[in-house]
């Protein structure tokens, strides 16, 4: 079986663009500003994206597609191209650390698989990584697929007309978020109804991956992300088009010296890393399908446009809406099932443009969760071979399929605390010490987010900034026969920040995140 490839730029670019633009771009990131300060956060997320978030996007890519392998041949190829064996010792002393911070969390499992890692790195060096990132997807997209379902839920309220509840006339519209909130707590709480949307959404999710990179993921995203951003700007129309929606543009649009803070310069910092896939393995994933003849630069710049550019039209849609109807624009999580329920019911045609809204927010969802499991599969393709033949692609997506349903049903089950699964939070208490939540799923988002990602992505800037070197990986970030068509500088500044700003940026991102700053 030979190794399929993308047909064209566009259709790498678009994927790319798909893996990236999920519901850390249209459920997260309006949130997100909202809570910290609107166009404030805005502009450092801009910064960020530019400066630390696609430098490292592009070391990613150029790990995939140098080597063309899975994630973790991929990386334990190009440390021993390297040869500098001394960043092992590095990971050993990271993961050491990591060590030392569960054990102060009581959190005793986490504790000895970091231990195992200092064995694991300085024996097996980035190849073990390389097994890090690719469980850390598989288990994103365990609880990811979740609110996945919820989306499928809320498509199928909208429909019927069922979106907000039914209340007297004349309430205003804080008492229907209100009630919209409380609703969307009930449902969350009925495991069985959740149950319908989440294996909905995964059956969607590898009925793609079974087309494979062509005919599944490239032709999806020829599709779907063009319908993405037609939905956005159809639901931007109305929302912008709402008596008193200045204020909503304002507010995202209009940084203000007052909201900065170094909360929020790390806040932006975390939504990037999230918001771009970093450090799950997507990126070297896809890259590994990339021809030679493809500039990374120009694509990981294009990517990083078309991921901000879909978070901004998304507070767009969203916030003109929010601040139309008197809806308080810091309304956290929430903010997407509680709040938006109320908005489109004061709207006219409001079951339309919620349709448009959450079909919309379903086609991020699913580019994202397909990229999840591509990672795992294509592991699983490339290492379980039968004498010199590859493995099925229908096996390896059935195997990610039915790991990350068996998490994931943990998850549905406990999405609000541990009523469902009573002994699952007896050894959560037991394993995972401060670190364990009031539900699987939180736990699960918590661990891997929080403190895997930053992990992982630390890792992958030490392998291209300091193992690899940007001296020798710079000349790639060009298709070939385009050396002479770029300035100088630009290989040189992306090296910089590769192998200072970066590192430093997630190293900051990771002490925020996981307690260590402060508030």
């Amino acid at each position: 079986m030979t190794r399929e490839n993308w047909t064209s730029s566009i259709g790498f670019i678009l994927a790319s663009a798909g893996s990236a633009i999920g519901l850390g771009n249209i459920w997260k990131f309006p949130y997100m500003a909202g809570e910290n300060g609107g166009g404030t956060f805005v502009l450092v997320y801009v910064l960020c994206v530019a400066f630390i978030g696609l430098p490292v996007m592009c070391g990613e890519m150029l790990i995939g597609r140098h080597t063309r392998r899975n994630v973790i041949n991929a990386m334990g190829k190009v440390e021993r191209l390297s040869g500098r064996p001394a960043v092992r010792f590095v990971l050993s002393v990271l993961s050491a650390g990591m060590a030392v911070a569960f054990a102060t969390l009581h959190a005793w499992l986490p504790t000895v698989l970091a231990l195992l890692g200092v064995w694991a790195f300085a024996k097996k060096g980035f190849s073990a990584i390389g097994w890090v990132c690719t469980a850390v997807a598989l288990a994103i997209l365990s609880y990811y697929a979740v609110i996945g379902g919820w989306i499928v839920d809320y498509i199928w309220r909208a429909l019927t007309c069922t979106l907000a509840p039914a209340l007297p006339d004349g309430a205003t519209a804080a008492e229907v978020a209100k009630a919209s909130g409380a609703v969307f707590g009930d449902y969350v709480a009925n495991p069985w109804r959740v149950l319908v949307g989440f294996l909905i959404f995964m059956a969607l999710t590898g009925v793609v991956l079974l087309g494979g990179i062509q005919k599944g993921i490239e032709r999806m995203s020829k599709v779907l992300m063009p319908a993405l951003f037609i939905l956005l700007l159809v639901v931007i129309v109305r929302s912008v088009t709402l008596p008193g929606a200045a204020a909503g543009i304002e507010f995202l649009l209009k940084p203000t010296a007052a909201a900065l803070s170094p909360k929020v310069v790390l806040m932006a910092l975390g939504q990037v890393f999230f918001s771009l896939s970093l450090g799950m393995a997507i990126t070297v994933t896809y890259g590994s399908y990339l021809h030679k003849e493809h500039n990374i630069l120009r694509a990981a710049g294009w990517v990083g446009v078309l991921d901000t550019l879909a978070a901004l039209l998304a507070g767009l849609a969203i916030f003109p809406a929010v601040f139309a109807v008197g809806l308080d624009p810091s309304s956290g999580p929430g903010l997407i099932f509680g709040a938006l329920p109320a908005v489109f019911d004061a709207m006219w045609l409001g079951p339309v443009w919620a349709t448009c809204f959450f079909v919309m927010l379903l086609i991020a969802a699913v580019t994202s969760s397909v990229a999840l499991l591509e990672c795992g599969a294509t592991v699983f393709i490339e290492r379980w071979r039968r004498g010199h033949k590859r493995g099925s692609r229908k096996h390896a997506v059935a195997v990610g399929f039915a790991l990350c349903t068996l998490m994931g049903l943990m998850a549905v089950f406990s999405t609000n605390d541990w009523g469902g699964c009573a002994a699952l939070e007896k050894a959560a208490a037991l394993c995972m010490g401060q670190l364990a939540h009031d539900s699987w799923f939180n736990l699960l988002d918590n661990f891997a987010s929080n403190w895997c990602l930053p992990f992982t992505a630390l890792a992958i800037t030490l392998l291209v900034g300091w193992a690899w070197g940007p001296r020798r990986a710079a000349p790639e970030l060009l298709a070939a026969g385009e050396e002479g068509r770029f300035p100088a500088w630009v290989p040189r500044l992306w090296g910089f920040l590769v192998r200072w700003v970066s590192p430093i940026g997630i190293v900051l991102v990771f002490l925020s995140v996981s307690g260590f700053l402060g508030e």
